[in-house]
């Protein structure tokens, strides 16, 4: 589930967690410890807390405005 997840997020643009629980069907818990575990393994890493200014986010260009918590990009 963990590859599927990655393949999600290489093929580009945003996702609420809850849509990304569907694609897998799985819970948005299980998908936010899913992001968590890839973070640790340097897979993705959060760029943001959606609280925070859209102006300096590196997303801002692509973001699902409606979107709570962490947002995440892959690493390079």
């Amino acid at each position: 589930m963990l590859d599927r997840l990655l393949e999600i997020l290489k093929a580009g643009g945003t996702h609420r967690v809850s849509d990304l629980a569907h694609m897998l069907d799985t819970t948005p818990a299980l998908v936010e410890m899913m992001l968590e575990d890839l973070s640790r393994a340097g897979y993705v890493k959060p760029v943001a807390t959606c609280t925070e200014a859209c102006a300096s986010c590196s997303l801002a260009h692509s973001c699902i405005s409606t979107q709570p918590g962490k947002a995440w990009t892959l690493s390079q």
